[in-house]
Order: C-alpha cells, then sequence, then structure tokens
C-alpha cells in the first residue's frame, strides 16, 4: 500500500488526468439510472398505446363497414317498392307477378362494394318470399338451400327472423350453411315495418372470416385471444391461439382502457375498447411477457449495457489519461528543447512552465499582429470593394469579416452615397490626375472631420468616392434626415474650401449589408440621371426623388398562363401578338434598365421550359443556346424575335398535331357510319360509345368538321343509300327501308318525302324510267 501511495505521488500528473474520466463515469451512471427508469415507463406506455391504436384502427374499420351496411338497410326500408311489397300475400299471381320482378330489379341500386358482405336478402312475411339481387326464394326453400343454422329448424328460424323487432342488429353469429356449404356467418338483421306490426326483414350476411383477418394483426400468440363483444356482451367474433376467449369474467370499468393481469382476466393483460357508432367492444388478451416483451427486453441490454461500460470506461479511462499526458510530455520538452533560457530538464510543474511559454508566444505574437494590423486598411478597401460590387453572397459571410476587421456594422438600415467631384471640365492627362489626387486628399480631410467613422468612406474612381451610411435609429424618416444633414455639411465644407462642382447622389435604404450593393447601383443610376441634365450644385438626389421611371418589367402571372395555354393549343397567331405586345410594353412604352432587360427574358425563357415540360418535349440545348443569345445580344427586339421564334415552333408542331388527330377521328366516325348505317339503333349515343368519347364532344366535333348534325348527316346517309336502291333494285320499300335502318316503312316514307320532296315510290317510277333497260331487273336478280 506504501509502495502504492509512493507511485501514485510520482504520478501525479495521470491521477490528475484520470480524476475527471472516474466523475465524467459516475455522472453517466448516474443519468443513465434516471433515464432507465424513465424509457422503462415511456416504452411500456409506447407499447400499450400501440396495442390501443392496432383496436382502434380494427374498431373504426367495423364501423366504416357496419356504417355503410346500415345506410343500406336504411334506404331499403325506406324504398316505396319494397314498402308496397311488403302488403302482398299471393305474389304469384297474374297482377303481383310484375310487383316481385320490379322489387327484385330494384335492389341492383343498393348494391354494396363492401367486401365484408356476402349478400343481403330481403325476407316478406306475407308472401314468404326471399328476394336478393340475383335471386327469388320462398322461404322454406331458402332456408333449406341457401341459409340455414345448425340446432334451428325452419320454424324456429322463422319465428326468430319475423317474431322480434330488430333494429341493426346481430340475429346470430357462428357456423351456419350459406348456399348448402358449411361457413361461419355473422347475420345481421332490420326489420321492416312496426314493432307492433312486423312485415319482413332485411338479412345482411357477413363473412366472419374476413373479421377474423383483420383481427390477425393483433399477437395472440402463448394461449392469447382476442373478440369482439356486441352490446349485449354476445360474442360476435373471436380469435385464439390455443385456449378459448374467456371474455365473461372480465370488467370493462370504463369505454377504453388496459386491465393488468390478474386471476380474474385468467393472468392475461386485456386491452379493450368500446365502439361510440354501435357499443361493441374490441378485447385483445395477452400474456404479459408478449405484450412487455420490449420492455424486458430494453431492461436487460441496459443492465449490459452499463456492466460493459463499466469494464469499457476504466480501460478508455486508462488509456486516454495515458495518451493525453503523451502530448504534454512531448510539448514540454519541445519547449525546454527549442525555446530560448528554457529550463534544460523538465519542471516538475507542467502546466506552470506550459503557461510561462505561451505569455512569451503571445508576446510575440503581438508583434505579429501589429505587423498585420498595417495591411489592415488594405483589406478593408477590398471588403468595400466587394460590398459594393455584390461579391457577398450571405450576410454570415459579410459577418465573419467584418468581425475579423474589428468593425461594427450592425443597423437597421444602409444606404451608399456617391460624390462626384471635378475641378471644371478636364480630360485625363497627368495635371489632371495630380490635380484630382490633391483634390481626393482634401476631401478625406474634409470627411474625416464630418464622418464619425471615415473607414466607411471609399475611393471608387479619381473623382467619386463612396460613403456608406448605417441607421441606428431603427426609424427610416430619422435616417434619411441624418443623412441629409450629413451630407449637406459635406457639401458646405468642400465648397467652401475647394471651387469644386460637386454631386451628391444617394441610392435608396436597404435593410441588410448584402443588399448594399443594390443601393450602391441606385446610387450610380441617380448621379448619371443628374449628369445628364440635372444643374450641378444645387443639392442631394435621392434615387427615390428621380422622374417616375417604370423600372420593373411587366409579365403578369396571367399573361405568362395564356402564353403557355395558347403555345400548347397551337394558337401561333396568338402567341406572336402576345410577345409583341409585352415587347411593346417593356420596350417602347418604358425604359427599363439592362438587368431589368436581363430578367425579364430569362422569365420568358422560364416560361418557355414550363411548356417543354407540359408538352414532355425537353430541349436543354436550345435552352442554352437562347441564354448565350441574350449574353450577346444588344438589341432586345432581336433578342425577343429569337424566343417568339422559339414558342411559335413549338405551338405550330402542336397545331399540325392537333390537325391530324382531329382528320383521323373525323374518318373513323364516316367509316363506322358507312358501316353501321343500315342499323336502326344507330344513334349518337352508340356511335360516341363507339369511338369513347362523350356525347357533347361528339356533336360538337361532327358540327364543326361537317357543318351539319350528327342526326342530319345520318339521316342524308341513309337516303342516299335509299334512292341508290330505289333506282337499281326492286325491292318492296318496307324492306328498303329496313336494310337502310328505319323501324318501319311509314316513318321512312316520311322521312324520304321531308328529304326528296316526292314519295319513295314516285321516284322509283321516275329514276326507272330515265335508267337504261334491263338496269333495275338485272340489280333485282
Amino acid at each position: 500500500m506504501r509502495y502504492l501511495v509512493k507511485r501514485l505521488g510520482r504520478q501525479h500528473l495521470f491521477v490528475r488526468l484520470m480524476i475527471p474520466y472516474f466523475l465524467f463515469m459516475l455522472v453517466a451512471l448516474l443519468l443513465g439510472g434516471l433515464f432507465y427508469n424513465q424509457t422503462y415507463d415511456v416504452v411500456k406506455d409506447e407499447v400499450l398505446r400501440n396495442n390501443m391504436q392496432l383496436l382502434d384502427q380494427v374498431k373504426g374499420t367495423m364501423d366504416n363497414r357496419f356504417s355503410e351496411i346500415n345506410r343500406i338497410a336504411l334506404q331499403l326500408s325506406g324504398d316505396a317498392r319494397v314498402q308496397n311489397f311488403q302488403r302482398v300475400r299471393d305474389p304469384f299471381n297474374s297482377e303481383n307477378t310484375l310487383k316481385v320482378i320490379e322489387t327484385q330489379k330494384n335492389l341492383y341500386s343498393y348494391n354494396a362494394s363492401n367486401h365484408f358482405v356476402l349478400d343481403y336478402y330481403l325476407i316478406f312475411g306475407n308472401s314468404d318470399l326471399a328476394l336478393s339481387t340475383n335471386s327469388i326464394y320462398e322461404l322454406p326453400a331458402f332456408y333449406r338451400h341457401v341459409l340455414s343454422y345448425e340446432g334451428m329448424d325452419y320454424e324456429m328460424w322463422r319465428e326468430e327472423l319475423l317474431g322480434t323487432y330488430r333494429n341493426r342488429e346481430v340475429m346470430l353469429a357462428g357456423a351456419a350453411s350459406y348456399q348448402e356449404r358449411p361457413m361461419p356467418l355473422l347475420t345481421y338483421v332490420q326489420s321492416l315495418g312496426y314493432p307492433s306490426r312486423i312485415q319482413g326483414a332485411l338479412v345482411v350476411l357477413v363473412d366472419n372470416r374476413s373479421m377474423q383477418a383483420m383481427l390477425s394483426g393483433l399477437d395472440i400468440s402463448d394461449g392469447g385471444w382476442v373478440s369482439i363483444l356486441d352490446e349485449h356482451g354476445r360474442v360476435i367474433s373471436s380469435l385464439s391461439k390455443g385456449a378459448s376467449p374467456a371474455a365473461d369474467g372480465v370488467a370493462y370499468p370504463e369505454a377504453r382502457g388496459t386491465i393488468e393481469a390478474s386471476p380474474a382476466t385468467g393472468d392475461m393483460m386485456v386491452t379493450y375498447t368500446t365502439s361510440a357508432y354501435n357499443g361493441w367492444r374490441y378485447v385483445v388478451a395477452q400474456p404479459p411477457h408478449v405484450v412487455l416483451g420490449k420492455v424486458d427486453s430494453i431492461k436487460q441490454t441496459t443492465l449490459s449495457i452499463v456492466a460493459v461500460f463499466l469494464v469499457i470506461g476504466l480501460l478508455l479511462a486508462y488509456l486516454f489519461a495515458t495518451r493525453n499526458g503523451r502530448p504534454l510530455v512531448r510539448i514540454v520538452s519541445t519547449l525546454t528543447g527549442r525555446l530560448e533560457s528554457a529550463e534544460p530538464e523538465r519542471p516538475k510543474d507542467m502546466y506552470g512552465y506550459i503557461q510561462n511559454s505561451l505569455d512569451r508566444l503571445i508576446d510575440d505574437n503581438g508583434a505579429l499582429q501589429n505587423a498585420m494590423e498595417r495591411q489592415s486598411r488594405m483589406l478593408w478597401e477590398s471588403f468595400l470593394v466587394r460590398l459594393l460590387k455584390g461579391d457577398f453572397l450571405s450576410a454570415d459571410e459579410i459577418h465573419k469579416l467584418l468581425k475579423h476587421q474589428g468593425v461594427d456594422l450592425s443597423g437597421a438600415g444602409y444606404a451608399v452615397a456617391l460624390l462626384h467631384f471635378r475641378a471644371g471640365e478636364r480630360g485625363m492627362s497627368d495635371e489632371t490626375l495630380q490635380a484630382l489626387d490633391v483634390e481626393r486628399v482634401l476631401i478625406g480631410k474634409v470627411l474625416q472631420q464630418t464622418l464619425d467613422d471615415d473607414r466607411l468612406a471609399y475611393p471608387i474612381a479619381e473623382d467619386k468616392i463612396a460613403l456608406l451610411f448605417t441607421d441606428a435609429s431603427g426609424d427610416p424618416a430619422v435616417f434619411r434626415s441624418m443623412i441629409d444633414r450629413r451630407l449637406g455639411n459635406i457639401a458646405k465644407n468642400i465648397r467652401d474650401g475647394l471651387e469644386l462642382d460637386l454631386h451628391i447622389a444617394v441610392g435608396g435604404i436597404c435593410p441588410s449589408l448584402v443588399e448594399v450593393a443594390g443601393s450602391y447601383e441606385e446610387a450610380r443610376q441617380s448621379l448619371y440621371t443628374m449628369q445628364e441634365g440635372a444643374d450641378p450644385g444645387t443639392g442631394i438626389v435621392w434615387y427615390d426623388e428621380l422622374p417616375t421611371v417604370q423600372g420593373g418589367f411587366y409579365f403578369p402571372p396571367e399573361t405568362e398562363n395564356r402564353l403557355i395555354n395558347c403555345t400548347k393549343a397551337g394558337e401561333t397567331e396568338e402567341v406572336g401578338r402576345l410577345l409583341h405586345t409585352l415587347f411593346e410594353v417593356n420596350f417602347q412604352a418604358r425604359h427599363l434598365p439592362i438587368a431589368m432587360q436581363q430578367l425579364f427574358f430569362y422569365e420568358i425563357i422560364s416560361c418557355l421550359v414550363k411548356v417543354r415540360e407540359q408538352l414532355m418535349q425537353p430541349d436543354p440545348e436550345q435552352i442554352k443556346h437562347l441564354q448565350q443569345q441574350l449574353g450577346m445580344q444588344d438589341n432586345p427586339k432581336q433578342a425577343l424575335d429569337a424566343l417568339t421564334d422559339a414558342f411559335q415552333s413549338i405551338s405550330t408542331v402542336v397545331d399540325k398535331r392537333k390537325k391530324s388527330r382531329n382528320s383521323r377521328l373525323l374518318d373513323d366516325i364516316l367509316a363506322y357510319l358507312q358501316q353501321s348505317y343500315g342499323h336502326s339503333g344507330l344513334s349518337l349515343d352508340t356511335a360516341a360509345d363507339h369511338m369513347h368519347i362523350s356525347k357533347g364532344y361528339m356533336s360538337q366535333f361532327f358540327k364543326e368538321q361537317m357543318g351539319l348534325t350528327f342526326s342530319e348527316y345520318l339521316e342524308n346517309l341513309r337516303m342516299d343509300k335509299a334512292r341508290e336502291l330505289l333506282a337499281a333494285t326492286e325491292l318492296p320499300v318496307g324492306q328498303i327501308a329496313e336494310q337502310v335502318g328505319y323501324h318501319s316503312a311509314s316513318t321512312f316514307s316520311r322521312a324520304f318525302k321531308r328529304g326528296s320532296g316526292v314519295s319513295a315510290t314516285a321516284y322509283r317510277e321516275s329514276a326507272q324510267k330515265d335508267a337504261p333497260p334491263g338496269a333495275a331487273s338485272n340489280s333485282a336478280t
């Protein structure tokens, strides 16, 4: 023990490094225990909630299915034909037979898409009939061949069905014979009539296997079971593996919940929920180890992790302490070997020695920083150039550079002003440049006296200086007033000391430093506007005080949608007109800056891309070529002409395709009429169905293409064929009427006289007089 204490005293660095790891492990174990308890409760609640969600899903599906069944039952019970037929006692006499057939046909209107429903039958007590959508049975035959139950004869079944009034109730559930085959069924009954006078019943047969299939999603392994109980506690459907469901001995205190395992529940954990729709209860009983299997697994896993954590933690603490100590030893060795005036031997207090060495390094670094500060002005000017040109992509990049420069430009708004000074009209001679240098230095002194921070002034040209203003007030009006006051003082001081022509232009106020480039461009535009016609030295001009110029292009969403729709519809002339209108509005009625012109053209190209995507005709090469043209094009009319050609080429192709489709459709319709004109049932409806188009579109399309309605064209076609037969054959008029598609000779005769002005017989006599001899007889033969 003494040896261990002595060795640890020598290894004070190792012990010092190990202590934090021991503390970390202790805190981690405490937190792990706390988290385990919380996790155990959360996972248990989650498992129970998942069971409840599964039951709720089954309950919701069953409610939806039986809601549809109840809807059909309500509609059938209120049907006029069904109510009338309830009073029929002799269904097979001459006048009631038709009622039987009409009532059965009426059932087709109530077909259900519910896959739970095998079939449904209307049982009428007075007529002893059972009706379905595809069959009619007398009740004894129906019970023998269609639906019967074990241990119940016909009379018992009839009394059970028609002796008690049932309102959306389950009469029987279990094994039954359906169409002479054993099948588990649920018989759902809605009585017809009134409780005091039962006229019949609607019997809906539900396949119990479908209900069991829905329950199969619940885990009932190791003796578990799941049941559906009706509002009276009867088992409607159940599913189990092993023992039979034992739901009778379980008390359900609430509408939904979980009952812990106990002898009353057969050592099962019971989860249940009750339907608010029909009062049915959905119950699942599972062994606790099945329900809480995940929780027990987490418990075992947690204990294993804790044991492994302790072993690995101790090992890693030793390794990390050893590894972290080595760099300190190497650092001290390096410092003692390379620093001047370093101690020749390793010091006992390594951290103190390292601290002293760092102090010396910091002093040396301070000297280096002083050298770097001498270069800071150049870096600052580079920053201002990039800021004014808009080279920064994000505010984060700007703030990092400002922090590096030690400059705080935080504010609610920013604005750029341009000072343009000229000592008379002069060129760029050596004397002029030298004079500008002198003037720039003198103006710089004025700015130093007037501005709070003269670093925000930067000469962008020999005779121009940019000033950046920051809004510290948060009020644009106060900010603008401050700028006017500062610039007014600058202009006054410059004009008092120097004889210079001075222009001062200010761009708009922008909310962030990323948008300062926009304010700078606006100041430039204001300055150029002043130079074109303003009197120099009259004051300060803001960008928003310039004469109103519509700088934004005109291309509203509705025009874009119309351009796309016209192109897709093949309206080539309308496409050209729309683009020409856009040119007149944007380049004749407005004066757009170059940047805004580029944006306008790129919007048109974007519209072109949308058209090609919607028509599934992507052409990246064309888009790339148009972009290159815009980059090299100075004439906006030529650029828009290129875009117009691109749109109209697409529209032309679409128009050709549309006309080709219309031509093929018309040919198909006319060919079908030539083949089918002799069918008396031919109509606009049958022709539209044959061509797989709607009746309305068929009528409109035929009228547009032929100039006649469908019925007019068909009557003319039939009359032409009838004239040929009358002139070339000796067939009777009635037979000719049938061949050309008329039901009767009288209808044909009226149509023929209406279209030809003479009767069919008179037309034949006239035609045969003009025909060559023997032509009619040869044709008839």
